[in-house]
């Protein structure tokens, strides 16, 4: 059986290629792009090496956030997943190192957070993620 955690950062990435890239799967969670790719990826703590959890009042922040049901990130959806239909490649991804890659998903999210409305009003009024959260 999965483990609370691992559950909640395989709905990340579920968000994450329904807002078609961390960036803006971030500007909709309401938190920065590092915020959420280090929950997406459960990076690690730099005292025990272990991934990092997600707290339950940040997983219902997101919910929130994204208008999902409060449980939503809880629960396993890895059989819906087929609905999320994955993007090709662009061509010369491959080329690209990981802070090159980093700065185009950036831009992208930049671009969508600018033509969907609500992505920028959702942010604009809302406390973003920190410590204590």
């Amino acid at each position: 059986m999965k483990e609370i955690d691992e559950i909640r950062r395989e709905n990340l990435r579920l968000i994450d290629a329904q807002y078609g890239g961390p960036s803006a799967a971030a500007t909709a969670c309401g938190m920065s792009h590092a915020q959420f790719t280090n929950l997406r990826d459960g990076a690690k703590d730099s005292k025990t090496g272990r991934p990092r959890g997600m707290r339950a009042a940040t997983a219902r922040k997101i919910e929130q956030n994204l208008g999902k049901p409060i449980g939503w990130l809880d629960t396993d959806h890895s059989g819906s997943a087929s609905s999320v239909a994955p993007a090709e490649i662009p061509a010369g991804w491959e080329k690209l190192n990981t802070d090159q890659r980093a700065q185009v998903e950036s831009f992208i999210g930049w671009l969508l957070s600018k033509t969907l409305p609500h992505a920028t009003e959702k942010t604009s009024a809302k406390k973003r993620f920190g410590k204590g959260c």
